[in-house]
C-alpha cells in the first residue's frame, strides 16, 4: 500500500490511449494501468511500474479505451509483456520468499519480539521485499531492520496489519458455510455496529455475531436497510401503546411474518404490522404491571370474553390488575376466634419480654455502673481540658460553687478503701 502523498507527486510521462486492470498475486481487487497497446486480452501477464516497483500481474480484461473509463488519478505504465525470464523470476521469487520468511522469523525469536509474522513477498526485481505481521502493541523493530538488512541485502518493509485484514488475507470457513466474505468478494471493509443486530431483532450475543477476525460480521450489514425500512413508523420494542382504547406493552415484532404480539397483565393478542402502524399510539411515562398471581394472561377474543376492570395507578400512570383493598380483605378473611388468640397470645408474649427486662436491670452488678459513672468523669475531665486550651471559647463555671448543683464522684471500691487506709 502507498501514501496519497507518492501518488500526487508522480506525474506521468503522457497520455496513454488504453487502460488495462491488472491483478496481483494474493490481492482481492484490480488496479488499472495505461497503455498504448491495443492488442492485450484477457489472462495476459504484464510487467506494470507500481509504486512499491517493477511487479508482474494478470489482465482482468483486454484493453480498452480511455473515452469509455475515464480515471481521475493519473495513470502508471504497463511496461511490457511478461516474457519467459520474467516468470521464472516470478516463480522463484516464492521460493527465495520463503527462505526469507525463515530468516525473518529466527531473528524474531532470538530477539523476542511480541509479533506474528503472516506473509512475506519479493518485488519481481528482488529489490525490495516486505513482511507483514499482526502485533497487539506497536513493535520497535529497529534492531530487527539492521539484522534483516545485514542477511538479505535489499530494501526491506515491515507492515502491520489489523485482525481483519488478516482473516481477509488467510482465509476461512464462516457459520454460513461458505469462505469469508472478505476474501471471497469484497474489496473494502464496511462499518458494522451492534444497532445493525438491535434493528434485525438479533439476540446480542457476541460470539454469535462475531466472524473468524473477532470483530462483527460483515454480513450484518446486507440486509440492515431493508429492516430499517420494514420497521420505519413502528413503536419500539417494548413500548407502551394504546390500541382500541386500551393500554398494551409491545412484547415481539416479526416483521418477515407481518405479525406483532401486545400484552399486559389481563391479556394479549395478535395484531399485523400495518395494524400496528396504523392504529397503534405510542404512550409515554404509562408502566403496565404484571398480573399478582404470576398467571399468564389470557389471549383476547374478538369481542366475545370482557376483560377485567382494570384500575390505574395515580403514582405510576399505569395499569393494576388487582387493587389494594382486594389484597386487604384476603387476609382479614380469617375466623374470629382464631385471631383473639393470636392477639392474647402476643400480648402475653410482651409481658413476658418486660418483666425480663426490669429483671436485669434491676440484678445489675455494682462495678459495672461504677466503671461508666468512671467513663463519663473521665470524659468530663478531657472536655473541661478542650475548654482550657481553647481561647476561643470561653471557660465553663466551676459547678462546686454553684449552690444550686450537687456534685457527685464515683469512684471503684478499690480506690475507696485506698483512701479509708491513708
Amino acid at each position: 500500500m502507498v501514501s496519497n502523498n507518492e501518488d500526487e507527486m508522480y506525474v506521468p510521462s503522457h497520455e496513454y490511449a488504453y487502460v488495462v486492470p491488472v491483478k496481483f498475486h494474493n490481492a482481492t481487487k484490480s488496479y488499472s494501468f495505461g497503455t498504448d497497446d491495443p492488442d492485450l486480452k484477457t489472462g495476459d501477464w504484464v510487467v506494470v511500474e507500481t509504486v512499491q516497483g517493477i511487479e508482474m500481474g494478470e489482465c482482468q480484461a483486454g484493453s480498452l479505451s480511455v473515452k469509455y473509463h475515464p480515471s481521475s488519478t493519473p495513470l502508471r505504465p504497463v511496461l511490457r509483456l511478461a516474457d519467459r525470464h520474467d516468470k521464472e523470476d516470478y516463480e522463484d521469487n516464492f521460493r527465495y520468499a520463503e527462505e526469507a520468511m525463515k530468516i525473518c522469523q529466527e531473528e524474531i525469536s532470538d530477539l523476542k519480539l511480541s509479533m506474528h509474522l503472516l506473509s512475506a513477498s519479493y518485488l519481481l526485481d528482488r529489490s525490495k521485499i516486505l513482511f507483514i505481521y499482526t502485533a497487539e502493541q506497536r513493535v520497535d523493530f529497529r534492531e530487527l531492520l539492521k539484522r534483516l538488512g545485514a542477511r538479505l541485502h535489499c530494501r526491506i518493509e515491515l507492515r502491520q496489519i489489523g485482525d481483519r485484514d488478516q482473516a481477509k488475507m488467510v482465509g476461512a470457513i464462516g457459520m454460513c458455510g461458505m469462505e469469508c466474505c472478505c476474501s471471497r468478494f469484497k474489496t473494502r471493509f464496511d462499518n458494522i455496529s451492534i444497532n445493525m443486530a438491535k434493528n434485525q431483532q438479533l439476540a446480542l450475543n457476541i460470539e454469535k455475531l462475531s466472524g473468524m477476525c473477532g470483530k462483527l460480521m460483515c454480513c450484518l450489514k446486507y440486509e440492515n436497510d431493508n429492516y430499517l425500512e420494514m420497521t420505519e413508523g413502528l413503536p419500539k420494542l417494548g413500548a407502551h401503546i394504546e390500541y382500541e382504547g386500551e393500554l398494551y406493552r409491545v412484547s415481539s415484532i416479526n416483521v418477515i411474518a407481518n405479525e406483532a404480539r401486545i400484552e399486559n397483565s389481563e391479556t394479549y393478542q395478535n395484531v399485523s404490522i400495518q395494524d400496528l402502524r396504523e392504529k397503534a399510539i405510542i404512550r409515554k411515562g404509562v408502566t403496565i404491571k404484571k398480573a399478582a398471581d404470576g398467571t399468564r394472561p389470557k389471549r383476547k377474543d374478538n369481542g366475545k370474553a370482557e376483560p377485567k376492570q382494570m384500575i390505574i395507578d395515580t403514582r405510576q400512570v399505569g395499569i393494576s390488575s388487582m387493587s389494594k383493598d382486594t389484597s386487604q380483605n384476603g387476609k382479614n378473611n380469617r375466623p374470629l376466634g382464631e385471631k383473639k388468640n393470636r392477639d392474647n397470645n402476643a400480648n402475653s408474649n410482651a409481658g413476658n419480654n418486660n418483666n425480663r427486662k426490669k429483671n436485669t436491670q434491676n440484678a445489675a452488678p455494682a462495678q459495672k455502673q461504677e466503671k461508666r459513672a468512671n467513663a463519663n468523669a473521665n470524659n468530663n475531665n478531657n472536655n473541661n481540658h478542650r475548654r482550657r486550651n481553647n481561647p476561643r471559647r470561653p471557660e465553663k463555671p466551676n459547678q462546686a460553687d454553684n449552690p444550686n448543683i450537687t456534685v457527685r464522684s464515683f469512684k471503684s471500691s478499690k480506690t475507696r478503701t485506698e483512701e479509708k487506709g491513708n
